[in-house]
């Protein structure tokens, strides 16, 4: 049993080193600062290690899944946070001092408005593939939702955002 303990923690590990690019960029686009998103990957990592270290792994089949789950999850609860606190909107809290690229902002601004005008099932769909990096499988189980109803999600997210995209 601890050798099984230790070889999904092992694998929990080396999941993190090599997704923590994708899983970074999707939950900063998600919650429109980096800060916020370096602190939901922190709480989620340790979230899923005392979870696997606790043995409750059984009901875990995909771990890629489950990790970008949790994160996707962990960003609503943060964003529902922040809307309850009355602040300003994200595009207008936005810092330019935590831009890890000198066209993020632009680049954020224009897709958080775009994003914003389509229904947030489509625009989530959108986010995981997209700053995530995850295939419509993957996206799939992450969302608990049939591959199909994904495939058109993303589909008819794009026709809405290329659309809107026509206005801007």
């Amino acid at each position: 049993m601890k050798k099984e303990h230790d070889i999904t923690l092992s694998r929990l590990a080396k999941l993190i080193e090599t997704e923590s690019p994708h899983l970074l960029r999707y939950a900063s686009y998600r919650l429109g600062n980096i800060e916020y998103a370096k602190d939901a990957l922190q709480d989620v990592y340790l979230k899923m290690h005392s979870r696997l270290s606790e043995g409750n792994s059984s009901d875990v089949k995909d771990l890629r899944s489950y990790l970008f789950r949790t994160l996707s999850n962990l960003c609503i609860t943060k964003l529902r946070e922040l809307q309850k606190r009355n602040l300003v909107s994200l595009e207008e809290n936005f810092d330019r001092t935590e831009c890890t690229a000198e066209d993020f902002e632009s680049d954020f601004q224009r897709i958080s408005l775009l994003l914003n005008k389509i229904p947030e099932e489509q625009a989530e769909v959108i986010r995981l593939r997209i700053y995530g990096g995850n295939s419509f499988a993957e996206i799939a189980d992450i969302l608990s939702i049939p591959l199909p109803t994904v495939k058109s999600r993303f589909l008819y997210g794009l026709e809405k955002i290329r659309q809107g995209m026509k206005t801007i």
